[in-house]
């Protein structure tokens, strides 16, 4: 199974080498994997995992991923 991955901010450094032209990286998956497997491969901590967006909804750990999605994950923000 092949999904989209955006990883923003702080993750921007656990991104595949090879990129997208649109800063996406495409990578394949066992059929039934879930965010959280995607999380564990990329060493993104569940409580960093702030906002978790799957073809554009908000997501759970445990949602399953679909073959063509797009996953995006955002730290928390901070700033002043």
């Amino acid at each position: 199974m092949k999904i989209q991955l955006r990883l923003y901010a702080d993750f921007e450094e656990k991104m595949p080498s090879t990129l997208e032209e649109d800063g996406s990286a495409s990578i394949e998956f066992e059929k039934g994997a879930e965010v959280k497997d995607i999380l564990d491969r990329y060493k993104i901590s569940y409580e960093d995992a702030y906002v978790i967006l799957l073809n554009g909804r908000h997501a759970k750990k445990e949602t399953l991923l679909i073959e063509g999605a797009e996953l995006c994950i955002f730290p928390p923000v901070v700033g002043g």
